[in-house]
């Protein structure tokens, strides 16, 4: 009887080479679908393996569903998740660790995609770029315009210079930016390179025109843009996240952005995904996305086609090279 690997991730739905991936290694691959599995908590997916009368040995999955210790003492007869994606901070790691479970994750595949997307977003907030499509569509040339900020010449502020955020300064380069950047890892050739200068966090909150997080999730991140890190921050200024949701504050920056203590945000990811009702759709100076930055043409395939070789390779014993435990970084 062949191996199953169950699908959950709708980016890989999306790429009938990577399921072929799967059956050419004599895997079936069992999906559920994103439509099948909308608002699923991980109590509810439980539930699903529970009712799975063959169990799969494999879950090839993205980052939209949060998975603990509760699945994992019901995780009967899986071996392995492959990751579809970098982070892994939806996943207790220790647990699954614990039960035996193997997780790989495919890292440094999409930072080009993801850089892109975060400029694409830092135009978008600060040039009104939905709102002047919105009004046209509405019949409003003169009077739906509003007054955008102009963006070459200004000051960016990033915060951690891994893959991600060293491509971010690549591109604020071209718009004449000074670039302030907060890192643990103070290397000092990506800031030759970039023309950017470390300096402190509290600093960079305060000058930054432009912040920019491109830091994984962990103790110390968590919540680091908070009702007194917004505090710091220029009026003019914009926030703009593609990293992680559970970095900002979101009733902080909800207040925030109310009041007009800062002049807005673009976010793509947030503290609780999927996200299908928040306060944040009520106001007018955010720009929302549905954590689709890495999610262009070439990365989609090369990442779900990358996290099924690894998906082969684990449950045919061998090693990846990306596999994470409870101790790494994610």
């Amino acid at each position: 009887m062949k191996k199953k690997v169950l699908i959950v991730s709708f980016s890989f739905e999306q790429e009938p080479e990577a399921f072929q991936v799967l059956e050419d290694a004599g895997f079936t691959p069992v999906l559920l679908a994103e439509k099948d599995r909308k608002g699923f908590t991980e109590a509810d997916f439980a539930g699903y393996w529970a009712g799975l009368k063959e169990k799969p040995e494999g879950i090839l999955m993205g980052a939209d569903l949060p998975l603990g210790k509760y699945f994992a003492r019901q995780a009967e007869g899986l071996k392995a998740i492959s990751l579809n994606c970098a982070g892994a901070d939806h996943l207790d790691l220790q647990a699954m660790e614990a039960r035996g479970i193997t997780v790989c994750n495919v890292p440094r595949q999409n930072f080009d995609a993801v850089a892109d997307f975060i400029w694409g977003l830092i135009l978008a907030v600060m040039r009104k770029i939905p709102e002047g499509n919105e009004n046209i569509r509405k019949g409003n040339w003169c009077r739906g315009v509003e007054r955008g900020y102009a963006v070459s010449g200004k000051t960016i502020g990033i915060i951690g210079f891994g893959a991600i955020g060293q491509a971010v300064a690549k591109r604020a380069a071209g718009f004449d930016m000074k670039i302030l950047v907060s890192s643990t890892s103070r290397k000092p050739e990506p800031a030759e390179k970039y023309r950017a200068e470390y300096t402190e966090r509290e600093r960079l909150f305060e000058e930054a025109d432009i912040l920019v997080p491109a830091c994984p999730l962990a103790p110390e991140t968590y919540h680091m843009i908070n009702e007194e890190s917004l505090g710091r921050m220029k009026k003019e200024a914009v926030i703009v996240n593609a990293s992680r949701g559970g970095i900002i504050d979101t009733e902080a920056l909800c207040r925030s952005l109310r009041k007009q203590e800062i002049a807005g945000a673009a976010l793509d990811v947030f503290e609780e995904e999927p996200l299908y009702s928040s306060e944040l759709f009520d106001l007018k100076n955010v720009v929302l996305t549905p954590h689709m930055g890495g999610l262009a043409d070439r990365e989609i395939h090369n990442v779900a086609m990358q996290s099924a070789f690894h998906m082969v390779k684990l449950l045919s014993g061998e090693k990846t090279g990306t596999e994470l435990t409870g101790r790494n970084e994610t």
